[in-house]
């Protein structure tokens, strides 16, 4: 006799079968007692596991279920291992750890604590398992977030960057297909720990350990983002004097002439080495390689104090984010040359129309 027929000759009664319908409201439960009763009903397996939403092998076990305990065979919980977490001791000592310690700390060679490397560390503490999303909702409770210390440049001429935005939306609008419009600016990349992101106090400035007598090796950046494309031009050199940025210009309008570019636009900011004695020296560099007279050059310079309207400074941020963030600690120079030398693009067309659309709105235009 098949479990089936079992079933028939075991009878169901439906008063404890509604009283246990009742009395559970798991879905699994539901879902086996709503089986069961099909089944008595005449149902064949085919049209429950349908109307259940179960597999065939399901079937089969809860039959056994109820022909050997019964309603309570078919009512049994599901024993669930226990959710691990850290107790209010460990919380505090693990608050402690990410405030005023290092990975570095537990063996792991990294300066900044990130979600997969404290998962790391309180496997290796505590013996204790946690998802990703069950950290981060800890470390809310704790009152830490992950942040990075920015500048408010109250000295802004709010007017000049009006002006400003309004220049680089015409340009927009009006580029034609052999022009260029992009955004230059410099940074500098040391071998010393990243004071990029750490988790620190809400409202509070992380600090990052770091011996300032020794000798700090650096390399300075030359980075160029197209407004429409997102293709980046980035050169790392020694130094980053007029001489230097007048080089690398020379360059980026030898490339430019190569892909038939008859005008670059390029923004930049109101440096030292970006000024007269830059123009005149790059129009002379242009000259000497006879390009002078197939490519124009115009500069549009960013407002004083104006940096978040600067295009290449979220570049860099994504580049240091993407790229620097989060290599060892012991990281060379040239080691750090040899990982960004064949960077070429970071943001992709909508990002980069995105992150123009996040820059325009930070400098309201006049009510007229």
């Amino acid at each position: 006799m098949d479990r089936l027929e079992r079933l028939k000759n075991k009878g169901l009664d439906e008063k404890e079968w509604q009283k246990s319908w009742d009395k559970y409201q798991q879905q699994y439960i539901r879902k086996r007692l709503q089986a069961i009763k099909y089944l008595y009903e005449g149902k064949s397996r085919k049209e429950v596991i349908a109307k259940v939403g179960c597999a065939r092998e399901s079937i089969a076990t809860w039959l056994g279920m109820y022909d050997e305990q019964g309603m309570k065979g078919l009512t049994k919980l599901v024993k669930r291992e226990k959710v691990q977490s850290l107790s209010k001791e460990q919380k505090a000592e693990m608050k402690v750890m990410l405030l005023e310690q290092k990975p570095t700390t537990y063996g792991i060679d990294r300066q900044i604590w990130t979600g997969k490397i404290i998962q790391e560390v309180i496997r290796q503490r505590w013996q204790v398992e946690l998802k990703d999303s069950r950290i981060y909702d800890i470390l809310q409770e704790m009152g830490l977030s992950h942040q990075k210390a920015h500048r408010d440049s109250e000295n802004a001429d709010k007017e000049q960057q009006q002006k400003f935005i309004a220049i680089i939306k015409k340009k927009l609008q009006e580029l034609k297909p052999r022009e260029r419009l992009i955004f230059y600016d410099e940074f500098a990349v040391y071998d010393r720990p990243s004071l990029y992101y750490a988790w620190a106090e809400r409202d509070s400035k992380p600090e990052v350990p770091s011996n300032e007598k020794w000798k700090r090796n650096k390399v300075n950046g030359m980075i160029s983002v197209d407004a429409i494309t997102g293709e980046i031009y980035l050169q790392l050199n020694l130094k980053s004097k007029t001489e230097d940025v007048v080089k690398y210009f020379a360059e980026l309008c030898e490339d430019a002439r190569k892909e038939d570019v008859e005008k670059l636009f390029i923004v930049l900011d109101n440096n030292s080495t970006h000024k007269q004695k830059m123009k005149r020296l790059l129009a002379e560099n242009l000259k000497v390689a006879e390009i002078d007279d197939k490519i124009l050059i115009e500069f549009i310079h960013t407002p004083a104090y104006s940096p978040s309207l600067n295009l290449a400074e979220y570049e860099i941020h994504l580049l240091r984010l993407e790229k620097l963030h989060h290599l060892p600690s012991n990281t060379t120079i040239a080691e750090i040359e040899e990982k960004l030398k064949d960077v070429h693009i970071l943001m992709n067309l909508e990002q980069i129309s995105k992150t123009l659309k996040y820059i325009f709105p930070l400098v309201p235009l006049p009510i007229l």
